[in-house]
Formats: C-alpha cells, sequence, structure tokens
C-alpha cells in the first residue's frame, strides 16, 4: 500500500511538472511567435544572415484622435479588439507577426509564402472585410468603426537575434524602411 501511494504521488507530481512545462513553452511561443522559440534554441541567429521575406505594416488611421477621444483605458480596450480581430487574418494567410507596436503591427513571411496567393495582400483586405462585418459592435462600443492604413514591400533583409537582457529576433534594412514609407504616404495619398 505504502509502494502504492508513493507510486501515485511519484506520478502525479510528474505529470504536473510536465503540464507546468508544456504550458510554459506554450506561454513562450506565443510570446515570441510560432517557431521563433524553437529558432532560439537551436540558434538559427546568433550570427546576422540573409533571408528574402515580405513585409506588411498595418497601422490605424487617425490614432491620435481616437486616444483623445476615447481616453487611455478604452482606447487601450480598442487595440486589444483590432489586434485580436486580426489574429483570423494573419493565420488564414500564415503570416507571422513580427511586431506590435502601440496602434500598428509589422507582420512578415518568408518570400514563397507571402506571395503565395497573394497572402501578404489578401491579409490586409482580409482584416478589413472582419472590420467590416464587426462594424455594429465597434460603433456600439467605440462609437465608430477603426480604418487601418497598410504598406508592403518585399526583398532582402538581414536578421539577427539582439539584445542580451531582452533577447528577440530583429531584421535590418532597406526592405523595412521602404514598407514603413509605404504606409506613411497612405495619409497624404488617401
Amino acid at each position: 500500500e505504502l509502494l502504492q501511494s508513493e507510486s501515485s504521488f511519484v506520478l502525479a507530481v510528474s505529470l504536473l511538472a510536465t503540464s507546468v512545462l508544456l504550458s510554459l513553452i506554450r506561454q513562450m511561443n506565443g510570446l515570441l511567435g510560432p517557431g521563433v522559440l524553437v529558432d532560439m534554441i537551436l540558434g538559427r541567429y546568433n550570427r546576422p544572415r540573409e533571408e528574402s521575406r515580405v513585409f506588411l505594416f498595418v497601422d490605424l488611421k487617425s490614432s491620435t484622435t481616437y486616444a483623445e477621444v476615447l481616453g487611455h483605458l478604452k482606447y487601450s480596450r480598442l487595440i486589444q479588439d483590432c489586434l485580436s480581430d486580426l489574429t483570423t487574418s494573419v493565420r488564414k494567410n500564415r503570416a507571422e507577426i513580427y511586431k506590435s507596436v502601440g496602434d500598428e503591427v509589422i507582420l512578415s513571411w518568408q518570400l514563397e509564402s507571402g506571395l503565395e496567393n497573394g497572402n501578404a495582400i489578401e491579409l490586409f483586405f482580409d482584416y478589413v472585410d472582419t472590420l467590416s462585418r464587426r462594424a455594429a459592435y465597434f460603433e456600439a462600443e467605440y462609437g465608430f468603426v477603426p480604418e487601418f492604413k497598410a504598406g508592403a514591400n518585399l526583398g532582402t533583409v538581414m536578421v539577427a537575434e539582439v539584445g542580451v537582457i531582452k533577447r528577440e529576433i530583429a531584421y535590418h534594412g532597406d526592405v523595412l524602411n521602404t514598407a514603413a514609407r509605404l504606409q506613411g504616404l497612405c495619409n497624404q495619398e488617401g
């Protein structure tokens, strides 16, 4: 009987430890993005390397005005809702979320994946459709339906793991600068 209780205890502790470890891995994968944790563990980006990628910068139009009208708390909830709604389009069009900064999201694809079926462009229009379908919710909750602008570019970039205290995968190059500038021109060009 004692042997059975010890075995049961060891089994329970082992299952608990495994559950905690799997939960931790899932949380880290969620923070870093799918596949990034494995790349970091394997040291894939310890040294800078070139990659051909597609980038799409998606940014909320009139964000400063919205933030002033809604206040910090409600504006933060708006951003949460918008990014949550973006998830379906990200999955459907096989994008990677490179960065999310305030009301802007930078999405990325390996070149082939971004070009396949027009994934990089389709994602934006899928997202616009999602926001349109949820127009009644946004009107009721915030008094308007958010609109986004986007800029895209593709080409060769450098990618490397950067940081010591907080590490991340970083992309560098004119491809990103041009995509950001194109997105910035949306205001001027309407």
